[in-house]
């Protein structure tokens, strides 16, 4: 078979961006005219077999063709790593058309897999007929172009200087997109680009999307300059080289658990490596708000001016000495909250360190550079516990940067970014150390007394959630936490622990992120007809699964998707009246739909919702449940009537089953069962981490399962966070739980693996 030098491309037409969030659209195939391979010139191809790997959205696609003299006779196309439904289907649709034509059109909601597969194929193309691609022929000049990133509140330009048939320079301008992203492209990536005249290089692993729109603006500056895209994706030679390293203690992860286990480790004189998979430091801790802290030492001594009280709503000046907290009456109710029909289903006494430890770790955190508030009641919550960073995320990063900073300087720590670990060594039953790959192929071996996990639990892993959470869920958190320490760590005999309770969600929106229409109030219709509280939201089965009222924080009950149904009358008030109270929400910074906004343009984007499949619109309610079910595989009609029945009822007496407020019911009122259609949205609970992981003991150990403790393995943060919960309920939103766990356990692993 001959081999093309593996590609990667990405989508270079601007006007057709649609949303990086693509993660339930249903793709449909846009019409175009089309070459057919009965107009191709007789002896056009050289007859044999093509194959070329190029990069989709979420990894490798493999495409191969099998020409005679005229036509393509068969096409293979191998993407696995591509989004479920979307991207693969889009895989299937481009397979059956390239048999047909080779002039393929961009399918509808997989824009970059699609993309890539069209490019790839115009490269096996020309290889087949023979042509020279290598030649690079570029005119002189400064291109501007821009593409749309993780902000979908505006573009990421980019600006590309051309001369002598060389890209010699590429700027980023102004932009939306979260600070450490774009630093880490500007950083590594765009001197690549440079350093080897090619767009053949990798994204930036923790900032795949930022990386993805610089890529699109940058291939636009070379369409502008008339080069031929081909010649661009030359070759970067990976490196045969391995590097060997001798430590005490490895650390698999530089986010919050690992920068903790890297500084504790060190601080109590061990020799320590960290390795991090992405370019850039802190995971989704670093995009966090704060961690719980209980108690912290400092500021129970300090006087606190404006205190928010949350026992009394109020603010008032906070006494030095006095504590924030009743520390034990927390932890009675943590522990209550795990109990299960009289059955302890965490382990209490890793939920006592995760209290108890919390407060003097982030006091500790401060002699790193971290620098914290005072703690308060988290989104109006009785235990002020929650301690904010101080200043925005992009201060944050650089909490973690001076934190890095002093671990290798003071302490002597190494690290290596951009390392991803693959396997764990093991002699005799013990865990002795780490193998790991660097971004160029460079073979890493750190040989250690101690490995401890980081690597973030397992939510940008569909594999993995579908393995032990039935479903994938959105995702709003870091895709790099694709469950590699848990995968390492079972491969070696570690058992797990209630690695199945439900993910970490505090808000919710549909799960295809609208940016198809100029107004950016028209993309958010769909955002707040999920987020809305005055509306009926049902699961799957057609059951109500809420109070719809708390439908940002608890929507994880539903599962991984839910609906909230509308019928016309209530689309109509809508258009006139908008709601009756603001449909808040937090994702991306949008705040959601404000109350009395009437949303004129309402009727065109439920089109465009149906259109991407993720808005269902039916004559009636039987109806609605056919379309939903015939996606979901469930949604029985007589489920969904009887609900409805039930929500109408509360309705009408004021007196709600699930307790919702009367008032939310004036401005649309109940679901008329005789309307001329009915709408049902779709809403997704965006998580930022899964909260289950391996089992560990009080030194967080990991056990195997037999219960015995696997000599040498530690795992920290969300890879072992599921000891504190219950997979019979959900995460405890008491307030930074997940973040004050990664710190504390972090650093408790640090300290025993560095005794060892």
């Amino acid at each position: 078979m001959k081999k093309v030098n593996k590609l990667f491309i990405y989508v270079l037409i601007i006007t057709m961006f649609i949303t990086v969030f693509t993660g339930c659209s249903d793709p449909k195939i846009e019409d175009t005219p089309k070459e057919t391979p009965g107009e191709t010139e007789i002896g056009i191809y050289k007859p044999g077999t093509y194959s070329t790997i190029v990069k989709g959205f979420g990894g490798d696609v493999s495409v191969t063709i099998t020409v005679d003299e005229n036509n393509i006779t068969d096409v293979i196309i191998v993407g696995e790593n591509e989004t479920p439904g979307i991207g693969s289907h889009a895989i299937e649709v481009l397979t059956e058309s390239i048999k047909e034509s080779v002039d393929i059109d961009i399918v509808s909601g997989a824009t970059v897999t699609s993309t890539s597969v069209k490019n790839a194929l115009a490269i096996l193309l020309s290889e087949a007929k023979g042509e020279d691609i290598s030649a690079v022929k570029m005119n002189d000049g400064t291109y501007n172009a821009s593409a749309l990133g993780f902000d979908l509140r505006g573009l990421v330009p980019v600006t590309v200087k051309i001369s002598d048939n060389k890209i010699v320079d590429i700027v980023i301008g102004e932009n939306g997109e979260t600070n450490g992203y774009y630093q880490s492209v500007e950083k590594y990536m765009i001197p690549r680009i440079i350093e080897n005249q090619s767009i053949n290089v990798d994204a930036v692993t923790g900032a795949t999307v930022t990386s993805n729109a610089v890529l699109q603006g940058i291939q636009d500056c070379l369409i502008q300059s008339g080069v031929d895209l081909a010649a661009m994706f030359k070759e970067i030679p990976k490196s045969t080289n391995t590097e060997e390293y001798d430590v005490d203690v490895v650390v698999v992860g530089l986010g919050g658990s690992g920068m903790t286990a890297a500084l504790s480790a060190a601080e109590n004189g061990a020799k320590v490596m960290t390795l991090e998979k992405a370019a850039k430091i802190g995971g989704t801790s670093a995009v966090t708000s704060g961690p719980m802290s209980v108690n912290a030492p400092s500021h129970v001594a300090s006087e606190v001016a404006d205190w928010p009280d949350p026992f009394t709503g109020e603010k008032r000046i906070k006494k030095a000495g006095e504590q924030l907290v009743d520390a034990d009456a927390l932890y009675k109710e943590w522990v209550e909250y795990t109990t299960v029909d009289g059955v302890q289903e965490a382990k209490i006494d890793i939920i006592k360190d995760a209290i108890y430890r919390s407060g003097e770790t982030v006091d500790w955190l401060t002699g790193y550079g971290f620098e914290f508030e005072p703690a308060t009641g988290f989104l109006g919550g009785k235990w002020s516990i929650f301690s904010r960073y101080k200043g925005n995320k992009a201060l944050t990063e650089d909490f973690f940067e001076n934190a890095l900073n002093k671990y290798a300087n003071e302490l002597g720590g190494q690290y290596l970014l951009e390392t991803e670990a693959t396997e764990l060594i093991t002699k005799d039953g013990k865990v002795v150390g780490v193998k790991a790959v660097k971004y160029d192929g460079t073979e890493v071996i750190v040989n250690a007394k101690s490995v401890i996990l980081a690597t973030g639990g397992f939510g940008g892993s569909d594999e993995l959630m579908k393995k032990y959470l039935g479903e994938s869920w959105k995702l709003y958190g870091s895709a790099q936490n694709d469950g590699a320490g848990i995968k390492m760590a079972t491969s070696v005999g570690a058992a797990t622990y209630n690695i199945d309770v439900a993910p970490m969600s505090h808000f919710s929106a549909p799960p295809v992120i609208m940016t198809q229409f100029e107004s950016a109030f028209d993309n958010d219709i769909p955002y707040g007809m999920v987020a809305t509280g005055e509306i009926l939201a049902v699961n799957k089965d057609g059951e109500r699964f809420v109070n719809e009222m708390a439908i940002g924080l608890d929507a994880y009950l539903g599962g991984s998707r839910y609906y909230t149904i509308y019928s016309k009358e209530q689309i109509d008030t809508l258009r006139e009246e908008g709601f009756g109270f603001t449909a808040s929400g937090r994702y991306l910074n949008r705040g959601g739909i404000e109350a009395n906004t009437p949303m004129a343009n309402i009727d065109a984007v439920l089109s465009k919702g149906v259109e991407l499949g993720y808005i269902y619109k039916a004559d009636s309610l039987e109806k609605l449940a056919e379309q939903i079910g015939s996606d979901t595989g469930k949604m029985p009609k007589d489920t969904l009537l009887s609900t409805v029945e039930e929500y109408n009822i509360g309705v009408e007496t004021g007196s709600d089953s699930m307790g919702k407020a009367a008032d939310r019911f004036e401005r649309l009122g109940s679901i008329n069962t005789d309307s001329e259609y009915y709408i049902a949205v779709t809403g997704a609970p965006y998580i930022y981490s899964t909260c289950g992981g391996l089992d560990v003991n009080k030194n967080m150990q990991v056990l195997n399962t037999n219960g015995e403790e696997i000599e040498g393995l530690y795992a920290a943060g969300t890879d072992s966070m599921g000891v504190l919960f219950t997979n019979k309920k959900g995460y405890t939103n008491f307030g930074g739980v997940a973040q004050g766990y990664c710190f504390v356990s972090g650093r408790i692993a640090g300290e025993h693996a560095a005794a060892k």
